[in-house]
């Protein structure tokens, strides 16, 4: 994987993937290798929405404490 994927370029390869994966008529031999690309992917994609939740929690907090100063 790339060092400055972004989320939205994670996500679409990852889409890609799962297309490839679900297709019916899809040879089974490349299967292992799709599969395994798209778990490195959803956890890239879910430490990348963490780090984004922890930065909104933490505005929210210094909302909610400067908003105690009023």
């Amino acid at each position: 994987m790339k060092e400055k994927m972004s989320y939205e370029e994670a996500f679409a390869e990852l889409e890609r993937l799962v297309t490839g994966i679900e297709d019916p008529e899809r040879d089974l031999s490349g299967i292992e290798n799709d599969v395994k690309r798209a778990m490195k992917l959803i956890e890239y994609c879910r430490n990348a929405i963490r780090g984004e939740q922890e930065k909104l929690e933490t505005i929210i907090n210094n909302v909610e404490n400067s908003n105690e100063d009023i």
